[in-house]
């Protein structure tokens, strides 16, 4: 009688062709410690559920998800590279500096992973970030585009120091689209308001105050140039702005470092003119107090 050898299936391993695309482990232990542009998006769209979740993200809180077999995530993964070829193929320019990690200038807890960098050249000087997208074609327009990522375009901006986005889009219907959009002042300034805020929040652990959602501006063509020259309230703000910008930098930059330095068992600290003392929410509030001694159970 022949035996017949009996032979064990194995099943091969998880997406082995694609699993090494998306964050690594270290990437997302990392994006922990501070704000990245999906991040911007969510706390300025005035979701309260989802700004929620990445606060409790952030503070090591939440349960790790695996989006590894949600398909549309992984097409955005898959198809940066080819969604670069397209943008270059479309309009003469070089994508570099692909997945380039790059931290705010002057505050650690921002920071951008970057699809790429536009150039008219391999060489020349940045023009842009670049950012790559994969979206349903389904009930889709290019305006409803910017205005979903516009967040995270102005975040990555900010944290750049460039002026412009090219938000390149790659549909399942087979079509590819992009939108210039500019670096808006005004939008990043209330930004930063709230970045910082909610990053105070994730270090203090208090749940944070859920901003309301920013209105997105509709993209229209401004030419118009304007002299203010005659405007006196102008020509007042102007010269206030210009004359404190750099020790409004300074003061922001020791109210930020003096607040580290408060301690962690302390209700009050105070030396030398300026008094800190800690809410009842946690945070630890200062004040400038003129320079003589304090009673501490002021």
């Amino acid at each position: 009688m022949q035996m017949t050898e009996s032979v064990q299936m194995q099943s091969p391993s998880k997406f082995r062709r694609t699993g090494h695309i998306g964050m690594s482990d270290a990437d997302k232990l990392a994006r922990r410690s501070s704000i990245g542009g999906s991040d911007a998006r969510i706390i300025m769209s005035g979701d309260q559920f989802a700004v929620e979740d990445i606060w409790m993200e952030k503070r090591g809180e939440s349960i790790e998800l695996d989006f590894s077999e949600v398909v549309l995530i992984q097409l955005g993964n898959i198809t940066e590279e080819f969604n670069a070829d397209v943008f270059e193929h479309e309009t003469g320019l070089w994508v570099t500096d692909m997945q380039q990690k790059v931290r705010h200038p002057d505050w650690e807890h921002a920071h951008a992973t970057l699809d790429g960098k536009v150039r008219n050249c391999p060489d020349c000087p940045e023009k842009g970030i670049f950012e790559a997208k994969f979206m349903l074609p389904f009930n889709w327009s290019l305006e409803d585009a910017v205005k979903k990522y516009y967040g995270q375009l102005q975040h990555n901006m900010w944290v750049t120091g460039l002026e412009t986005a090219y938000l390149s889009v790659l549909t399942g219907g087979g079509m590819w689209k992009m939108a210039e959009v500019k670096s808006d002042f005004f939008y990043q300034v209330a930004m930063e308001e709230a970045e910082r805020e909610f990053w105070e929040a994730v270090q203090s652990g208090t749940l944070p105050n859920f901003p309301k959602a920013a209105d997105t501006p509709i993209v229209v063509e401004r030419t118009k140039i304007v002299d203010m020259k005659g405007n006196n309230e102008w020509s007042v703000l102007a010269g206030t702005l210009t004359e404190t910008v750099e020790a409004t930098k300074k003061h922001d930059s020791a109210k930020r470092k003096i607040k580290k330095l408060f301690p962690e068992d302390a209700m009050i600290a105070h030396g030398y003119g300026v008094k800190m003392k800690r809410g009842k929410d946690g945070r630890a509030l200062y004040e400038i107090t003129p320079a003589v001694p304090m009673d501490i159970a002021a």
